[in-house]
């Protein structure tokens, strides 16, 4: 690979934005609740896919605009709970736990789209595309 080629992709590499979480908002219609909930750093994701009931410690770090779920006077006193996560299972059903999963993981690029294969002739008409543009500049 030519200097030139290397330092444009160095360039493009260091345009990139910060990571700014995107959110999104899910209602569980049966308590009438609208959760929001935003997306969590990569390595703050992987851990914990690792511990046991990963979907509810998943949704207690996702959700933003309730935080009297992770208070003691809601899960402990009011859910009659040790911890948060025990408070969520109590509250939340199965099914409602595995759609709110779904929804971060389309949140997180998990969704079908987010990644797609790019074949040789679309790479190729990139680059004319690009060629073309930096000839029309000069």
């Amino acid at each position: 690979m030519e200097k030139r080629e290397t330092k444009k992709i160095i360039n493009s590499l260091m345009d990139l934005p910060e990571f700014e979480p995107e959110r999104v908002k899910v209602k569980v219609t049966r308590l009438n609740m609208v959760f929001e909930l935003k997306e969590l750093p990569y390595d703050k994701l992987v851990k914990l896919s690792r511990e046991a009931d990963a979907n509810i410690h998943l949704i207690l770090a996702c959700v933003c605009n309730h935080p009297e779920i992770k208070r003691g006077d809601w899960y402990h006193d009011k859910m009659k709970c040790a911890t948060p996560a025990d408070a969520l299972k109590k509250l939340l059903r199965k099914g409602e736990v595995d759609k709110m999963a779904r929804a971060i993981d389309i949140l997180h690029g998990y969704g079908a789209g987010s990644v797609v294969t790019v074949t040789e002739a679309e790479r190729e008409a990139e680059a004319v595309t690009a060629a073309v543009k930096e000839l029309e500049k000069n």
